[in-house]
């Protein structure tokens, strides 16, 4: 069984994003932007296989079967160009080294590509520096001036800033850390995550103490009374080597007026148990923090010999070293697919293998915005291989999103992408070489190369691999509609929802329907496999992504949509058990970042699903400009700032 190839453009709000996003002056067309994308990567490989190749790069873009990451849908084709989404920079505990990431923050975000931080080397606030006692500014201090700074960055059609604050669990700052971002009119530029660890998980587990770390010194938590007797009197929770330092942090940096003092200490330890609560306590109430798996993502790897891997891209979906960057491309799977529910695997295959020398060609013509970035990333070659539509994928080969026939077939699914994208790898190596890092005996020995089936491992051996790391999952939200399907991994918003949008200062409303549930609905097919995605359980989202975690060398960036009514009680076992499994992870309960543009509309039958479709032809606004469109585009992300 084949599926046809054929010319795909964009349509109604895919067609606006592609036109106000990517299009380069003078197209109008996808094709038109997908025969330049071909041409400008294609001009990486040798002459006598440019042409050829630049024809297979045009094949797979133009049918939406492959779909560059944004950066490269937008700059190929422009003059000296960034076209990678991904960057991280390790800050280290110097002046010298603050500045660097300043400058080189800026420089990287004007040039499109979002940013991730572990703030971690930063010495605690409260911290002496030199002689000066209790006087460092401390991590989140660090975080606000980047988080300025990017109010002020706009690259790339407007696109603004996309940052990732990590901190590691063991880090003196944490419970400012976890603060800061309820304060929803701060660090509105950053993603944010606590960095664990599988002794944290241990010790959550077993409420044990937990005691936090800086420079080898051991921080204990203390509860500091200020003015002591009076009816001004009020209790601050400090983090201190002891008893005289919790007094000084206090009197410096936790004083409310100018006369107040701090007079009394008592030892109060933490427990891990009460820090996991408070995690998901601030998730629940405003999105923030997500986990970030560090042992696992620096385990479960093919480069632990030679990278360390601190922080992720502003979606989670990538760590990477510092100056380590990534560049991106996602194999649709609703393409792959017939109408009939047949998966056309070998088009699968052939997509991967594609996908995987498109992105090597990347990394080589790609301007890079600082040499850094340049060597960490041709040391290794990483590339991001993901996938989107999903959902999409599922539904048209008949399964209901997360129960346990859709995560076999998941399980079929990306151990296939796995297979080939390293099958291709292999390939790439056998031609222009391996990675400059790679060592076999020492590849080979990595968690994540292990369970890659013998006949590639023995092609690894003889042959080398061109990547060190190739898969992942990115979120996709603006290219997934640009497509015409759903977004990464994620199950779709809701087969039918209400879409408010603001136009002359006024809000207005639209019936929507999702353009595959219209589909089904038209033609009389069976609408049990949609479900949105406050309908899919908490477990059911975790288990699809612990399911493909499996399979994918990086990580995953994935949403879990959690109801208004929702409670940290709800979620927070049901993670922690989870938790060793995936590399990052990310709630959202409706509501908890205020007002939303979107509302689910039930479905209550064939019947019902057919009124609704006729409300949504219900034209917009005659004077609907594109801005009151693509503001609600944005809103429309749950993922955070990171457009891919």
């Amino acid at each position: 069984m084949s599926i046809s190839i054929t010319e795909k453009e964009p349509q109604g709000i895919g067609y606006d994003i592609f036109m106000s996003r990517y299009a380069y002056p003078g197209e109008t067309k996808w094709k038109e932007r997908a025969k330049a994308i071909a041409k400008h990567i294609s001009s990486a490989e040798p002459d006598d296989k440019k042409s050829l190749t630049e024809q297979k790069y045009y094949d797979s873009i133009r049918s939406m079967d492959f779909i560059p990451g944004g950066r490269i849908i937008f700059g190929a084709g422009r003059n000296n160009y960034n076209l990678l989404n991904c960057y991280v920079i390790n800050p280290e505990d110097t002046v010298e080294s603050i500045g660097k990431l300043i400058s080189d923050m800026y420089r990287i975000s004007c040039a499109g590509g979002g940013v991730g931080f572990n703030f971690s080397n930063i010495r605690p606030k409260g911290d002496d520096i030199q002689n000066i006692k209790n006087s460092a500014p401390g991590s989140v201090s660090v975080m606000k001036m980047i988080n300025e700074i990017g109010d002020h960055v706009r690259a790339g059609k407007n696109r603004r800033t996309a940052l990732m604050g990590i901190l590691n669990v063991t880090h003196p700052d944490l419970m400012e850390f976890l603060d800061v971002k309820l304060d929803q009119g701060q660090l509105n530029n950053f993603n944010i995550s606590v960095a664990i660890t599988d002794r944290f998980i241990e010790a959550v587990e077993n409420d044990e103490d937990w005691y936090f770390w800086y420079n080898n010194r051991k921080y204990f938590g203390y509860s500091v009374v200020a003015n002591k007797g009076t009816d001004k009197e009020f209790v601050t929770q400090i983090t201190a080597l002891d008893e005289d330092d919790a007094l000084g942090r206090a009197n410096l940096h936790h004083k409310k007026e100018f006369t107040d003092e701090f007079t009394s200490v008592t030892l109060n330890p933490c427990k891990a148990r009460a820090i996991w609560d408070y995690i998901y306590s601030n998730s629940i109430e405003s999105g923030d923090p997500g986990i970030f798996n560090i042992s696992l993502t620096n385990s479960f790897t093919n480069v632990s010999y030679f990278e360390d891997m601190p922080a992720t891209n502003p979606c989670g979906e990538i760590p990477l070293p510092s100056y380590g960057n990534c560049c991106l491309g996602h194999v649709n799977l609703a393409n792959m697919v017939s109408d009939d529910g047949l998966v056309d695997w070998k088009r699968l295959a052939r997509t991967v293998r594609t996908g995987v020398r498109f992105l090597d060609d990347v990394l080589t013509v790609n301007t890079f915005p600082i040499p850094e970035c340049r060597e960490v990333g041709h040391k290794s070659r990483r590339i991001g291989l993901g996938i989107t539509g999903l959902h999409y994928f599922l539904i048209k080969a008949g399964y209901k999103y997360g129960d346990e026939s859709c995560l076999e077939f998941l399980e079929r699914t990306f151990q296939t992408i796995r297979d080939e994208a390293y099958k291709a790898s292999v390939s790439l190596s056998r031609e222009k070489g391996p990675f400059p890092a790679f060592d076999y005996k020492k590849f080979l020995k990595e968690d994540f190369a292990k369970t890659l089936p013998p006949r590639i491992r023995t092609q690894i051996k003889k042959f080398g691999i061109r990547n060190a790391v190739m898969l992942t999952v990115a979120p996709t939200g603006t290219i997934s509609m640009v497509a015409g399907v759903s977004t990464g991994i994620e199950p779709i918003f809701a087969p039918v929802y209400k879409r408010r949008y603001r136009h002359a200062n006024v809000w207005r409303e639209q019936v929507v329907v999702d353009a595959l549930f219209e589909s089904h609905v038209l033609a009389g097919k069976d609408l049990t496999p949609f479900v949105g995605a406050y309908d899919v359980t908490l477990e059911e989202h975790i288990k699809v992504q612990a399911t493909i975690q499996k399979y994918v060398d990086s990580a995953l960036s994935k949403t879990c949509n959690l109801p208004a009514e929702a409670t940290y009680e709800d979620v927070k076992d049901m993670i922690l058990e989870y938790a060793p499994y995936v590399k990052g992870f990310t709630i959202y309960r409706a509501g908890s970042k205020g007002n939303e543009p979107l509302e689910a509309i039930p479905v209550r039958d064939k019947e019902h699903a057919m009124e609704l479709v006729a409300q949504s032809k219900t034209p917009l606004s005659p004077d609907l400009n594109e801005d009151s469109e693509m503001e609600l585009v944005d809103m429309n992300c749950n993922t955070g700032v990171c457009e891919i």
